[in-house]
């Protein structure tokens, strides 16, 4: 219990474990008076032992899952155990260390059985004292927010003496024989204390060890709290309000070459929390405008959801406990068992929180309705306080792929275009190669040129019909048939152009105000619309993907182009030079032309310098177009658009997020995401694989909903709208006072900043972007992400894997260099969070450990059980897979059913019950149903040209029909069910269709997980301890697979798989387990992993894309 302090994880889950496993024992032991004199210690509690044993390991695995659930419940325990260690030894030394004497119906009673009998009225008085405040602190942590130093110091004082006391019983444990064999069923409990305090001299040596362990802990707690406080930055995390560089004084500026600092009275008045009393402190308030509090804040929804899924578990845990063969003569390990146990819970609490999740979001829908976040409508375009810029990440190697995503890149900024000018769209660049970095310009003008070219056709286009734009008129009716007849002229040209109806008629309406000529202002707004696609290369690579857009960020909110943040004064090499410019071609340039190959040294220099000052003067105007609106601090940009290259925003997507963000109920949301879909009807060489992973999104859309009406929050992936003035302070910092929340050598960055920005999302927005093509590039782009979270949680000094990646990294830097590696500089190792958001960030790690998990269980039932070597089980036939069965009927089948509830219309009750005043709950004031908008490419429209004001439509108005929202997002095209004329139940016999399918294929697909999890597992651990990937690169691997698609060419790279399906195979035939169904439901898609994966690669051919399974 020496870091009992820090109250980790994995000092409450033992502390859970074995505080409750001892208290059980003790208490059933004293009630069964047979077994308290037993001779057996291995064996207490003789023909009763299978039911003892089982209820004393369930007790204990349940209090462990409690205890590391919450903080404060671990906290109880620690207390209530230490309380009790100390009442135990004071009263041993109270009766001068002689044994208890006490009849056996004097034990029988329970609270004698832990407290004994003639231990003294005071001292009881005393231990019952010491629980019921250790009780009110508990319960006080509902309505106090108790300092972090009073906390710590009551978990250090109480937990050196448990850490303390289960020492000396370790020590007595090996100290005598008769207690050897039997460890956790015996306790030195005060109950007891007439079996172990027989003789006063060890006695009493027992209590000399018992303080001077706790002195020794408190020294030892003390030193390490000292070395690790000097180890952490000299200020806690204390995140300030943003404050643009113009509005305080010059120490913001990075100009000089050295870096400032902030004084205390500046970084006082720039706090973000609340500087209320002591009183409003304790009780956790905060007023409406503290987004840092409420990012800290954990709704009770959150607590009711885990505590019901604890409590599943636990019940879980103990049936599996019964399952294990305790009674005599039985050959189960006690320790083997346990792990199994163990193992079983990890698994059945992910299922279960699965299961309930959605369970939990359909429930909800039925009964109060699932509102939209609010938003706000800037259908007119966005105003200043709402400038936006996407930036588009992009690190490239190949021509291709460059070209690639500036289109997506030139496709997304035409379908959001503002007519206030208020969204640019930002290719952010980490290309080394000087010829990639000239086509990227290049690409960058082409994509202006195109922008011209489609705006200047439809200007034309316009122009013919309203040359003289349109009168701006307040009555709605006559702007609605003046939206018609400019959709119907857009359309008229081609389909896309339909997305920026709202964009000409608000322009058309702008210029007809000007003084000007309405076409002159027109052309003068197609080149700002142009101007408004940048391109920008970074001269470094520093923290990789975050790095670009925290640059854009700073560059683009304060004007600043020079570096603050990840220096070389504090990460050496792999940092960067304070004041050196963000943005550019000075850096991060080489030269690989091939022309300048043949010409000598000098030659070659002079053209690259050249090419690269060629390539300063054309991108000198992006940047200056970024930093001039940064600098202007009433008309900076509040929002950046994080993407990926591949990911395609559709029109309106980025202003409907905006709306959302800039509504000031959504004000503590950082982060606003948005659907995320895979678009696979777009793909002309669509994969089976990417047909299948679109399909899975009918049955888990749901999901993220569920989880935000839980958590007030959901994860972050990596895509999304950010705030600026959120981020900067929370995650980068100023010059002088920086932050550097994420490390610089962190992959799976959206882990901490989801922690620090409480991401909201707007159910109704769906980006689409390109998922791995086949399971073999699949398989490298999940072992990227396992390697993203392993080493997340190597930055903890209780992680899971940090000590056994500490030993491989120093034993693989020895026999390779002979010498001790050195540890990167890490500013900070954790950061402050809400309970929940610590809840969701270990999402990805259980998923990841699912397979791995539920195949150890079948290693246990399958080996160890069969062979009795450490485990026997009682009923092993049913036993045998049970978890393996479990997990398919809670994820694959039952969510399937659960389809059937999305067509039952909801009470929307939420529309009478205030049940939060979140806004992501119910009662947020206005109650609105999801909906989608039906197409009006329908509707009949009459113009008349060159008299907009004439213009008129049909009768029928634009309608808005409910759409079920776990239709596919994936459907962009008019294939969907939306663009077909299918009643309900029609729609509900395909969905069911597509689910039986699903449910097929992921039985198929998830068997070979367990073993590909493992793989993942090892290769993520690997590759942190050396510091290198040993696999191939995502899109390396797809045009490997593609160039070389052959089934010989598919079981070289699933061979794994499938020799672990062979062996598997010829192991139940040897132990005669053939004819038990659930083993070959394992074994088979073992062995047909190679045929499967074969398929799965394989392209959609057209005779499949005409039925209506590819359209569903």
């Amino acid at each position: 219990m020496t870091y009992s302090w820090s109250l980790s994880f994995w000092v409450r889950l033992i502390a859970g474990f074995v505080a409750l496993s001892q208290a059980t024992s003790q208490v059933l032991m004293m009630q069964d008076s047979t077994a308290q004199f037993m001779m057996d210690p291995a064996n207490p509690f003789g023909n009763r032992s299978q039911t003892y044993m089982a209820l004393i390991v369930g007790t204990g695995v349940s209090g462990s899952l409690f205890g590391a659930f919450s903080e404060p419940v671990g906290l109880l325990i620690i207390n209530l155990w230490g309380a009790y260690a100390i009442y135990t030894w004071a009263v041993v030394s109270a009766e001068q260390f002689l044994p208890m004497i006490a009849t056996p119906t004097e034990l029988t009673d329970p609270f004698n059985s832990l407290v004994g009998v003639g231990s003294g009225e005071y001292w009881d008085v005393a231990n019952i004292v010491a629980w019921i405040v250790c009780i009110l602190v508990f319960f006080s942590f509902a309505v106090v927010r108790w300092p972090r130093w009073l906390i710590s110091l009551l978990a250090g004082t109480t937990g050196a003496c448990a850490g303390a006391h289960v020492t000396v019983q370790a020590i007595y444990f090996y100290w005598n024989n008769h207690g050897r064999n039997g460890p956790l069923v015996y306790g030195l409990l005060a109950g007891n204390r007439n079996q172990w305090c027989v003789d006063p001299s060890s006695c009493q040596i027992f209590y000399s060890s018992f303080c001077v362990l706790v002195i020794v802990s408190l020294i030892t707690q003390y030193l390490v709290h000292s070395g690790s406080q000097l180890a952490m930055p000299p200020k806690p995390f204390n995140p300030m309000k943003f404050r643009h560089p113009s509005e305080q004084n010059p120490i913001m500026s990075c100009e000089g070459g050295v870096p400032p600092t902030a004084n205390a009275d500046e970084i006082q008045d720039e706090e973000e929390v609340d500087s209320g009393n002591c009183i409003t402190k304790c009780l956790g308030k905060h007023g409406d405008d503290n987004t840092w509090a409420s990012n800290l804040s954990t709704p009770t929804s959150t607590w009711f959801f885990l505590t019901l899924v604890v409590v599943l578990s636990c019940a879980a845990t103990y049936a599996f406990s019964f399952f294990v063969n305790w009674s005599e003569g039985t050959n189960t390990n006690f320790f083997v068992a346990l792990l199994y146990i163990l193992t079983n819970a990890f698994c059945l609490w992910s299922i279960i929180e699965f299961f309930l999740t959605t369970l939990w979001f359909h429930v909800i829908r039925l009964i109060f309705g699932m509102p939209l976040l609010p938003r706000q409508d800037f259908s007119s375009g966005l105003p200043r306080t709402a400038r936006t810029i996407l930036s588009y990440c992009l690190l490239s190697k190949q021509k291709e792929c460059s070209e690639e995503a500036f289109k997506t890149a030139v496709d997304t900024h035409l379908a959001n275009l503002d007519p206030n000018m208020r969204i640019t769209t930002a290719v952010v660049s980490v290309s080394s190669a000087l010829s990639i970095v000239k086509c990227e310009m290049d690409c960058r003008d082409d994509g202006r040129r195109r922008i011209r070219q489609v705006l200047e056709k439809e200007r034309m286009a316009l122009a013919q019909c309203f040359p003289n734009g349109f009168v701006p008129d307040e009555d709605e009716t006559m702007r609605q048939k003046r939206r018609a007849a400019v959709k119907k002229v857009l359309k008229s040209m081609q389909p896309e152009g339909q997305d920026r109806t709202d964009f000409w008629l608000q322009l058309l309406e702008n210029a007809a105000e000007s003084m000007r000529d309405v076409q002159e202002v027109l052309k003068a707004r197609i080149e700002e619309a142009a101007t408004h696609f940048v391109y920008l290369h970074r001269n470094c690579k520093v923290l990789k993907k975050p790095g670009q857009y925290q640059d854009l960020m700073v560059l683009g909110s304060t004007g600043s182009n020079r570096a603050y943040t990840y220096l070389q004064e504090d990460y050496g090499d792999i940092g960067r030079k304070f004041g050196s410019e963000c943005f550019g071609f000075e850096g991060n340039v080489v030269d690989n032309s091939k022309e300048m190959a043949e010409e000598g040294s000098a030659g070659r220099n002079l053209r690259f310098e050249e090419a690269v000052d060629d390539l300063c003067e054309r991108g000198r105007e992006d940047i200056l177009l970024v930093s001039g609106f940064g600098v202007d601090p009433h008309d900076r940009y509040m929002y950046t658009m994080v993407l990926d290259s591949d990911t395609v925003c559709p029109a309106k997507s980025i202003r409907k997020l905006v709306e959302t963000a800039e509504h000031p109920a959504n004000k503590a949301f950082g982060i606003i995401n948005a659907n995320l879909a895979n678009d696979y009807g777009a793909d002309s060489k669509c994969t089976w694989h990417m047909w299948r992973n679109a399909l899975m999104e009918v049955s888990t859309v749901n999901l993220q909903r569920g989880q935000f009406w839980i958590f007030n929050r959901v994860g972050f992936y990596g895509k999304g709208l950010i705030r600026n003035d959120l981020y900067i302070p929370r995650l980068i910092g100023k010059p002088g006072s920086v932050v550097e929340a994420l490390p610089i050598d962190i992959l799976s960055h959206d882990t901490v900043e989801a922690k620090l920005l409480q991401p909201g999302i707007a159910i109704d927005v769906t980006l689409y972007e390109d998922v791995a093509r086949n399971p073999i590039s699949g398989m490298s782009q999940s072992t990227r992400w396992m390697l993203g979270e392993v080493r997340n949680g190597c930055y903890h000094t209780d992680g899971t894997y940090t000590a056994l990646v500490q030993f491989l990294t120093q034993a693989y830097s020895l026999a390779t260099k002979w010498e001790f590696k050195k540890p990167t500089f890490v500013r900070w190792r954790e950061v402050p969070c809400a309970a929940s958001a610590e809840y969701l960030s270990h999402t990805g790690f259980r998923l990841f450990h699912a397979g791995p998990g539920i195949l150890l269980i079948n290693l246990f039932t399958s080996l160890l059980a069969t062979r009795g070597w450490g485990l026997t089980l009682v009923i092993l036939p049913i036993v045998g897979f049970s978890a393996f069965l479990f997990t398919v009927l809670a994820l694959f089948i039952i969510p399937k059913g659960f389809l059937i509830l999305d067509k039952l219309p909801s009470l929307n009750l939420g529309r009478y019950c205030l049940c939060t005043k979140k806004a992501s709950k119910i009662g947020d004031g206005t109650f609105n149903s999801f909906k989608r908008c039906v197409s009006d490419e329908n509707a009949s429209i009459d113009l008349v040209f060159h008299d907009a004001d004439t213009a008129s439509t049909s009768t029928s108005e634009e309608q808005e029909a409910e759409v079920d929202v776990t239709a596919p997002y994936s459907l962009k095209s008019t294939d969907s069910l939306e663009s077909l004329n299918l009643n309900r139940c029609s729609i509900l016999a395909r969905q069911l269709v597509l689910a039986l399918i699903e449910i097929v294929l992921s039985l198929l697909l998830f068997s070979p997980e367990l073993v590909l999890g493992v793989i993942r597992l090892v290769r993520g651990i690997w590759a942190q301890a050396t510091g290198s990937a040993s696999w191939q690169p995502q899109d390396e691997v797809e045009k490997e697979v593609e160039q070389n698609l052959s089934l010989c060419f598919v079981f070289k790279k699933t061979w794994v798989v499938f020799a672990c399906g062979v062996a598997y195979v010829a192991y139940v035939c040897s132990i005669s387990l053939i004819h038990d169904a659930l083993v070959w439901l394992i074994v088979l898609p073992w062995c047909l992993y190679p045929f499967s994966t074969y398929v799965m690669c394989m392209q959609v051919p057209d005779q499949a894309k005409r039925f209506w399974i590819w359209k569903w």
